[in-house]
């Protein structure tokens, strides 16, 4: 988006009037494959029904199948990669003089260094989708571990990191430019549990002015999470009480067939000095996969109910070539896997609803997101951007941050009144 803005565009929110549309796709499971491809294929139109001059695909699908898509989405004039997309600019002025459809996927392995397309972007009057406070910084790409389920090491390749001073230098920047919350991912956060440490100590010594008020964490593997880690979270002001620790499962059966480093043991005792830390806890659950007996649902059903967790993403499981679980006997049938998911959110529902209650008239900061039918929404600390519930509240907010008395629970989500 900034190497288009710098150039002379102008975003907007309408594609009929977009020049150019540019897709970023998820390659990773079924259903996120088929909502990149529809919304492909909606843009597509307009080419034909808007201004459209140039149609790019970019992401983990155009990396993996673009030489498929190339013949089954011909409208496609530009395939870029999960390493080529800060070309787009580029190979979009190559496709306009050539009027030559252009396939640029590289071998994977990259990390983008640009430490100022915030200001770039703010300029152009876009607000992104966590809105204008809050912004995700990546530490690492790829993955080293090879979860017997999991298409990402194909498609992003093996675990490379970044240097702690671009990320320390993105992280200035955009506190400069008005960022309150940064959000700290990769495939897998804590495939270096010391370089971790080391960075979240760096970003401690960082003038507290030039510093986020929160720092969050998301994608941090059960194995790498260890008791200083939990300490670090716990004690550091100005890292949120949260942590987003995927388990995946709590049968040691299936643990083992999924190829996932530990073991239920390890889970449930993260689990608890996580929770006895009073730090926030996000998971995901994968059900269906192959030979998950009525036993190992029942154990893992069990787990959720105890109410470990305050948000949990649950996800049916997905065959994906060239992964060991493709071959798997003993396939559960996709209605099976449905009901299971079903019956685990109703579980979950509950749970949130429950945990919910703890913030009812108490008073905290909350992080503005956006004013919606008249209401204005943020997140407290326990609430990421998107995936989480919001703090719901009537009137103005001036400033980043307000303090909110919560009132009452809906759901997911907070209701509750400036204080």
């Amino acid at each position: 988006m900034a190497s288009f803005i710098r150039n002379g565009f102008k975003y907007t929110e309408d594609p009929k009037q977009a020049e150019v549309i540019l897709v970023n796709t998820c390659g990773f499971i079924d259903e996120a494959k088929e909502e990149s491809i529809s919304t492909t294929l909606s843009c597509a139109d307009y080419k034909k029904n808007g201004k459209c001059k140039a149609l790019i695909m970019t992401g983990c699908l155009s990396q993996r199948y673009s030489d498929e898509l190339k013949k089954e989405i011909p409208e496609i004039d530009v395939f870029l990669g999960v390493s080529t997309y800060p070309k787009a600019y580029e190979v979009y002025k190559d496709f306009i003089e050539k009027k030559k459809k252009i396939n640029l996927i590289e071998k994977p392995g990259f990390i983008y260094s640009d430490p100022d397309y915030i200001s770039t972007i703010q300029k152009s009057g876009y607000m992104p989708e966590t809105f204008s406070y809050s912004a995700y910084v990546k530490v690492a790409e790829g993955c080293k571990s090879r979860c017997t389920y999991c298409s990402i090491p194909s498609i992003r390749g093996d675990l490379i990191t970044r240097s702690h001073e671009s990320i320390i230098d993105e992280i200035r920047v955009l506190v400069k430019n008005g960022i309150k919350e940064i959000v700290l991912i990769a495939q897998d956060l804590t495939a270096d549990t010391i370089e971790l440490k080391a960075l979240l100590k760096r970003i401690g010594k960082m003038p507290k002015l030039q510093r986020p008020t929160w720092v969050r964490l998301m994608y941090c593997n059960p194995w790498g999470v260890d008791d200083e880690l939990i300490t670090i979270i716990k004690n550091e002001e100005w890292i949120t009480n949260y942590i987003d620790m995927p388990i995946q499962h709590i049968s040691n059966g299936v643990l083992k067939r999924m190829g996932r480093k530990g073991d239920s043991s390890l889970i449930r005792g993260l689990v608890s000095r996580i929770k006895e830390s009073n730090i926030v806890l996000r998971s995901t659950v994968l059900v269906g996969f192959p030979g998950e007996t009525a036993k190992d649902f029942e154990e893992l059903k069990t787990f959720i109910s105890e109410g470990w967790f305050d948000w949990l993403g649950l996800f049916v499981f997905s065959q994906q070539e060239g992964t060991p679980a493709l071959s798997m006997p003993d396939k559960i049938s996709a209605d099976l896997a449905i009901d299971r998911r079903n019956e685990l959110d109703r579980i979950q529902f509950e749970v949130t609803t429950a945990l919910n209650e703890r913030y009812v008239d108490s008073i905290f900061p909350v992080l503005i997101n956006c004013k919606v039918d008249g209401a204005t929404e943020g997140r407290i600390f326990s609430q990421a951007p998107v995936i989480d519930g919001v703090v719901r509240f009537e009137g103005e907010a001036k400033g980043p941050f307000v303090d909110v008395k919560i009132e009452q629970v809906n759901g997911f989500d907070l209701i509750g009144k400036i204080f």
